[in-house]
């Protein structure tokens, strides 16, 4: 038997977390993962490789971008004959086996040459001398691509995880969606319901906003309507770091990015809605 691949992490709560906050958004997803070491075909550059899952949500309103390094897992080996090996994976279920986790220290996920249909994740306690093995079906997977080009934004916000948390279930009280708008040096957060209208303004302090000007147009303001339900669902994440960023332009699908622990990143992308 030789493993195709074969990974560890200690992070097994951050990962649960991500895979939770997933599981609203997502049913089965495609998990494609790349060499140790990937290089640029167009600049001859040595790239980190690992694990990254591009998805779009069925209606076609959010894009689930994660990345997980393959320098910040304990182990990664990839042992495959090709630069990619796509695996599809039904959420839920993967979800039903990391719940199964309590005071585990590790995580490996397998996959061997003797069965590539199967994905073999061990959960590990040392202390308690305790292992759970889980062989989890795997699906069929289209291996559909999303290039994303690259976008400038004009501002980049950085503010606590549990701020944005908050703002969000306090204006999902009396509001289904939400403006955000942001200039230099303050955030606008606005909304309209039964009860009237709602508005919180948030400049920058220590600890909490910070907003850098990308650009040489230090007086541009830029806002997008978005639906709380979904902004909601991504606050799941709220526990991996306690700063996240937002990146946002005009006419254009908001970016909320979270640092899962040291391991890597989830960016979720949500188109606006209508004015």
């Amino acid at each position: 038997m030789v493993y195709i691949l074969e990974l560890k992490t200690s992070h097994i709560v951050a990962i649960k977390i991500v895979i939770d906050a997933i599981s609203s958004l997502l049913t089965d997803a495609r998990f494609d993962f790349y060499p140790y070491h990937i290089k640029d075909e167009s600049t001859d550059d040595i790239k980190i490789g690992g694990l990254i899952l591009k998805e779009v949500t069925k209606t076609a309103k959010i894009l689930v971008h994660l990345k997980i390094d393959a320098d910040k897992l304990d182990i990664y080996n990839y042992n495959y004959d090709k630069n990619k090996l796509s695996i599809g994976i039904d959420i839920n279920n993967l979800l039903k086996c990391l719940k199964c986790m309590s005071h585990f220290d590790n995580m490996t996920w397998i996959i061997d040459d003797t069965d590539i249909n199967k994905l073999l994740i061990i959960l590990e306690s040392y202390e308690k001398k305790e292992k759970k093995t889980f062989k989890l079906n795997l699906l069929d997977c289209v291996d559909d691509t999303y290039d994303i080009a690259p976008i400038e934004f004009p501002y980049l916000i950085t503010l606590p995880s549990h701020d944005f948390q908050k703002y969000c279930k306090d204006m999902a009280t009396s509001s289904d969606k939400i403006e955000i708008k942001v200039t230099s040096n303050k955030l606008y957060l606005s909304g309209k319901g039964e009860l009237g209208q709602i508005e919180f303004e948030v400049g920058e302090s220590n600890n909490g906003l910070s907003i850098i000007s990308t650009s040489s147009n230090t007086n541009e303001i830029v806002q997008g309507l978005f639906e709380l339900k979904f902004l909601l669902i991504f606050t799941k994440c709220t526990n991996l770091c306690n700063q996240l960023t937002i990146y946002l332009k005009n006419d254009y699908p908001i970016i909320v990015s979270y640092q899962i622990y040291t391991i890597g990143e989830i960016k979720l992308i949500l188109s606006p809605s209508k004015y």
